[in-house]
């Protein structure tokens, strides 16, 4: 029966008798070591306990007798031993005393190999280093979605530098509005992983993008052990795209739509509208006098002047009409689901009175009108080009009549109204 314990055992076990002679060996002490059971047998320890490679005394017997010389009591050591065919191996070993009628007649010695743990060990404190130290805020949470843990990274870019997190549903923490899937299996739809940007708004109130990342670890009969979160803070870079966005479809002195993003509405609303069979309507409207006030009280008046111009515009329409500003002086107004020319020439006159108001200019007054010229879809034009085109003859049409009024497009007035007459 021992021999057949000895023999399953999967640890190393080497029996001594007091001078440190080996007596046995089972078969795992021997292939550990890389040498013949048998053949160990009447060998002293040094000769078959030697450091391994990593060590400093490499080769040199372990001083396993010298351990021995203080009497019968147990030895526990890790140490790296070295094999026969000169690889080596991370191992634990454990020496006891055989002792018979009170004196000691040996010992054994149990060994077996904690590489895979050693390493282990050595991955988790790196990962526990880079879960700490990351950039990226981590949360961990159970198979039910409960969080386990989360890093100061994460805590940083939340703002949640003192709230209890853990026991929370990862989805709480993930999710900020109620468009968002509010369910781990509703965000990975079936997937063990899944990445999207969001913009979060932290306890303190501070708005921040985060891109997350979420994956599945499952364990090796696939059922879902955790879940892992990543959150980088993409605040920075989401603020550039935004500002770079607008900066290509704003104005930046007025705020308003510039030709690129009011070109861009008049197109798409023009093709809603041939869908729908609705009107389209769109003012082209111009300064009267704009010059002037440029000339008069200088370029900085000339700006809070076109300011407050859009802002006033902005009052007069509805909200979902588009104001938007062309460059210079001149500004246009989309209308859609406008009902007919009366309705149109109604939002014009509201118009030319809110201009004709005087304007405050750093404490001087300035006054300028506006001529407006206004055209229709389907009625007047098949298309967005066209219906600027229209707008724009109907302006310089309104110029031609005295200024501060407004006119409909005609067929007749592409004759009446030539390039030359933009000077007006």
């Amino acid at each position: 029966m021992t021999a057949q314990i000895l023999g399953a055992a999967s640890n190393g076990i080497v029996a001594l008798d007091v001078s440190g002679i080996i007596t046995l060996a089972n078969p795992a002490a021997a292939d550990l070591l890389n040498r013949d059971a048998s053949s160990m047998v009447g060998m002293p320890i040094e000769r078959a306990f030697i450091f391994g490679n990593a060590h400093p005394q490499s080769g040199q017997p372990i001083p396993i007798k010298e351990q021995l010389k203080g009497g019968p009591y147990y030895v526990d050591q890790e140490v790296h031993l070295g094999r026969t065919d000169g690889e080596s191996f991370e191992a634990l070993y454990v020496i006891v005393p055989v002792t018979e009628n009170r004196q000691t007649i040996g010992y054994v010695i149990t060994f077996r190999d904690i590489t895979l743990r050693r390493r282990a060990e050595a991955e988790m404190r790196l990962a526990s280093v880079v879960f700490d130290h990351s950039p990226e805020g981590i949360i961990v949470a159970d198979a039910k979605g409960r969080v386990t843990k989360v890093n100061p990274a994460y805590r940083r870019i939340s703002g949640n530098e003192t709230g209890t997190l853990v026991g929370k549903q990862l989805s709480e923490l993930l999710f900020v509005d109620a468009k968002s899937p509010t369910s781990l299996p509703d965000m990975l739809q079936g997937n063990d992983q899944t990445q999207w940007e969001q913009w979060c708004k932290g306890p303190t109130g501070r708005r921040y993008a985060a891109r997350t990342s979420v994956s599945v670890v499952r364990d090796h009969t696939g059922n879902i052990q955790q879940y892992v979160a990543l959150i980088a803070d993409v605040t920075q870079r989401k603020l550039d795209e935004e500002r770079i966005i607008y900066q290509a479809n704003y104005d930046q002195l007025t705020s308003l739509p510039n030709r690129t993003l009011f070109m861009d509405r008049l197109t798409r609303l023009v093709l809603e509208g041939r869908r729908a069979k609705t009107s389209i309507g769109l003012m082209f409207i111009d300064l009267d006098g704009f010059k002037a006030i440029n000339d008069t009280f200088g370029h900085d008046a000339g700006d809070e002047l076109l300011r407050s111009t859009a802002r006033r515009l902005e009052k007069c329409v509805r909200e979902a009409d588009t104001v938007a500003r062309l460059g210079g002086d001149e500004f246009t107004v989309i209308m859609p689901l406008i009902d007919n020319f009366e309705a149109a020439g109604f939002v014009a006159a509201r118009i030319i009175k809110s201009l004709t108001e005087p304007f405050d200019l750093g404490g001087r007054e300035g006054r300028v009108s506006a001529s407006i010229g206004i055209s229709l879809l389907p009625a007047q034009a098949p298309d967005a080009p066209s219906l600027l085109h229209n707008s724009d003859v109907a302006m310089y049409h309104a110029k031609r009549q005295g200024k501060a009024n407004y006119q409909f497009y005609r067929p007749e007035l592409e004759d009446i109204v030539k390039i030359k007459d933009r000077e007006i």
